[in-house]
C-alpha cells in the first residue's frame, strides 16, 4: 500500500502546533460518502416523518481512535430543546450508532417514579443520570439515557444497520411521546418497556 499521503497530508498540517492529526483523504472521502450518500438520505426520512424539529444539515466530524473513524450526528428537538441526540459512526472495519435521549420530568413527579427509573437493574450496565435544574419553571428533573450499539461490516449489511436507523430513531420519538404528560407510578413500568427497546444496558 501506498504511503505518499502520509507526507503529503503532513506538509499540509499547521507546524504551530505541538499535535497534528493525519488522516488518510482517500479513506475519509469514502467513509464520509457512505454516511452521505448511503445513511443521509434514511435518517433524513425518518426526522421528517417525525411530529417534531430536527437538524436538517448532516454534520460530520472525525472521532479520536485507533482507526479512521467519522461521525454524522442527527437531531430531534420539542421547541429549542433537544430530546434525542443520535450519532453514527463509521470505519472501514465497523459501525456504531450512539443515542442520547434527554427526558425532561415536570416538577411535580413522584421521587419514587425518579427512584425507579435510574435504579431499574436492566440499565445498570450503562445507568441513566439525573440532573435537576431548579431554573425551569416546570421541568425540574431531567434523566439522561446514552447506549451505544454496533457491530463489524462483515456481520451485518448496510441493510441490517439502515433497518437499525429506523427503529432507533423511532423508539426516541416514541418515548418522547409517552413521557411528555408526565410519567406516573402507574405508567412508569409502560415507559420503561419502551425505553428497554434502545437503552437497556446489561
Amino acid at each position: 500500500m501506498r504511503k505518499d499521503w502520509i507526507l503529503k497530508e503532513a506538509r499540509k498540517a499547521d507546524g504551530s502546533k505541538n499535535a497534528i492529526t493525519i488522516e488518510n483523504p482517500d479513506v475519509r472521502k469514502y467513509l464520509d460518502k457512505l454516511l452521505l450518500e448511503k445513511f443521509w438520505p434514511v435518517i433524513l426520512r425518518c426526522l421528517k416523518a417525525s411530529h417534531y424539529k430536527y437538524s436538517s444539515k448532516p454534520e460530520i466530524e472525525s472521532e479520536l481512535s485507533w482507526d479512521l473513524e467519522r461521525s454524522l450526528f442527527f437531531m430531534l428537538f420539542d421547541g429549542r430543546r433537544a430530546f434525542y441526540k443520535g450519532k453514527l459512526k463509521v470505519s472501514i472495519e465497523s459501525w456504531m450508532i450512539e443515542n442520547d435521549f434527554f427526558l425532561p420530568l415536570h416538577v411535580n413527579t413522584d421521587p419514587q417514579v425518579v427512584f425507579q427509573i435510574l435504579g431499574n437493574s436492566r440499565f445498570k450496565g450503562l445507568p441513566p443520570t439525573l440532573t435537576i435544574d431548579k431554573d425551569r419553571e416546570n421541568n425540574f428533573y431531567q434523566i439522561d439515557f446514552h447506549n451505544g450499539d454496533g457491530a463489524g461490516w462483515g456481520r451485518y449489511s448496510e441493510d441490517y444497520l439502515e433497518e437499525k436507523i429506523k427503529k432507533t430513531i423511532s423508539v426516541n420519538e416514541k418515548v418522547y411521546e409517552f413521557s411528555r404528560n408526565g410519567i406516573t407510578a402507574e405508567t412508569v413500568g409502560a415507559f420503561l418497556t419502551l425505553a428497554y427497546e434502545v437503552y437497556e444496558a446489561f
